[in-house]
């Protein structure tokens, strides 16, 4: 093998390997997702890898609450679940960074 090709061997092999980081983060992106539970374990909330709500569980004893309280409560949940799924995004898109060179 001559060296231009070895050379192009090379190129080939670590264009490859960049592509496979891509897709690995990309097929990752796809699922990432984001959950928390507040405080007071009465509201649970799971979003989608946008911050996208996409479940929301609430506890009867809500109901003796002031809806203002549960309102605030329900976004501060929300909030902390859609900060988790950015921070996941994050994560995967630094490894990409660093996997690009």
């Amino acid at each position: 093998m001559s060296a231009s090709d070895q050379r192009i061997t090379e190129i080939v092999d670590g264009v490859r390997t960049r592509l496979g980081a891509l897709q690995d983060c990309v097929a990752a992106l796809g699922v990432v997702s984001g959950a928390a539970t507040s405080p007071d374990g009465l509201v649970r909330a799971e979003v989608d890898g946008n911050g996208a709500l996409t479940r929301l569980w609430l506890d009867e004893a809500l109901g003796g609450l002031h809806a203002r309280d549960v309102a605030a409560s329900i976004l501060a949940t929300a909030h902390e679940a859609a900060r988790a799924a950015a921070a996941e995004r994050a994560r995967l898109l630094g490894e990409l960074r660093g996997a690009l060179g």
